[in-house]
């Protein structure tokens, strides 16, 4: 009786609820590779073979697709990076830590916290 209770168990993992499924890919074997890496292969040695030469490469032009709030905000992004830039690079380390020392000690007491046990 204990044995007819147990004798049906599936196997597999555990599935936990709302984790993704995932299928099992099939194993490519090398064979099907090589007659396509030889085909690509000789499909891209005669470009290279062009590219060798000194001809200039005609560089397609960029379509702008932005609108002219969009343009006006990387503009604007440019410039306050720009800025923030110089304002970094003007001070050394050593500077900015001064200052900040300088504002600390300026600050209230009131939120340090207390100095607890002997000492």
């Amino acid at each position: 009786m204990a044995g007819d209770a147990y004798a049906h168990v599936p196997g597999g993992g555990l599935r936990l609820k709302g984790g993704k499924v995932e299928k099992k890919k099939k194993k490519t074997s090398h064979k099907d590779k090589q007659p396509t890496e030889s085909a690509s292969s000789s499909s891209h040695d005669a470009p290279q073979s062009d590219s060798t030469t000194t001809e200039p490469i005609q560089s397609t032009p960029q379509v702008d697709n932005k609108t002219e709030a969009e343009r006006k905000f990387e503009e604007i992004q440019r410039k306050r990076l720009e800025k923030m830039l110089e304002k970094k690079a003007s001070k050394s380390h050593r500077e900015e830590v001064e200052e900040y020392n300088k504002y600390l000690s300026g600050l209230t007491d009131h939120n340090d916290m207390p100095k607890i046990g002997p000492g």
